[in-house]
């Protein structure tokens, strides 16, 4: 199977392409009844639960499933709970089933006694020391960083990340004025803009809550005046896509899905 790094991926994108976030609890009928095809599939890490204790773990199955079936991947991949010694056993296995892309985190809850990494940037730069250009490695990135924050975000580009992704915004502003601030502070990496949708204000709070991300009241009340007047909140996130679109020349879109793929997949082909 051919290698595909992310950033060729989006770099030859010449329209309007995506790519689905799963969890490794993704069921193998929901990939294979999917009407739609990603660009790729990310899937998530969640250390706490397999405690990075072999490589029979749920985030490698479900990567080594999607590449049998000829999908492009980009697993997370994150500091907490890693050992050097698992580490480099799971990039042998990565190499060996052709995967080669990574998101790189901290990590929920990461605990610098538990971990040979004490940042995301030391897990880049051992990787790249390690597998020289194997892997395509990814970053997260809060659009609302500034200061200190993005100063450290450049820092993991600066030592071999080669994108970013960001969390999930809502407003076209917050976008536009972070990746003005990325380029300001001299980062010329991919960014990744990346959408969660949301069907009603319950739903936009509980995503609010749990990812902890910033909304302007603004947003709120367009929502709920939307939901008021039985718009779906799913138009909101469609005209943010077709803004970013039309003025940044945006083409592709990550989209977190919370497994819900034939809601993902049904937006997607009204874009």
């Amino acid at each position: 199977m051919t290698l595909r790094k992310i950033t060729d991926l989006i770099k030859h994108s010449d329209k309007f392409s995506y790519s689905f976030e799963v969890t490794p609890d993704v069921t193998v009928e929901e990939i294979n009844n999917l009407k739609v095809e990603p660009v790729f599939f990310s899937v998530t890490w969640h250390a706490k639960n397999h405690k990075c204790e072999d490589l029979d773990i749920a985030p490698l199955r479900m990567a080594k499933l999607l590449r049998s079936k000829q999908h492009n991947v980009l697993l997370h991949l994150t500091c907490d709970m890693l050992k050097k010694d698992y580490l480099d056993q799971v990039l042998i296995l990565l190499q060996e089933q052709n995967i080669c892309n990574l998101l790189v985190m901290l990590g929920e809850k990461y605990d610098a006694a538990t971990s040979d990494f004490k940042s995301a940037r030391d897990l880049v730069m051992y990787i790249k020391a390690s597998t020289g250009n194997y892997f395509c490695i990814g970053v997260a990135g809060s659009p609302d960083q500034t200061g200190e924050k993005l100063l450290n975000l450049k820092e993991k580009i600066d030592n071999g990340a080669d994108f970013i992704l960001t969390q999930a915004f809502f407003e076209k502003e917050v976008f536009n004025n972070f990746a003005k601030s990325c380029k300001e502070i001299g980062i010329r990496t991919p960014i990744i803009p990346g959408v969660f949708l949301f069907q009603n204000l319950k739903q936009l709070n509980g995503f609010i809550d749990l990812c902890k991300v910033k909304v302007s009241q603004d947003l709120l009340d367009q929502v709920k005046v939307k939901e008021e007047s039985n718009i779906d909140g799913l138009q909101i996130v469609k005209k943010l896509i077709q803004d970013l679109i039309a003025v940044n020349e945006l083409k592709h879109f990550h989209f977190f899905t919370l497994n819900k793929l034939d809601i993902v997949s049904n937006f997607v082909k009204e874009i």
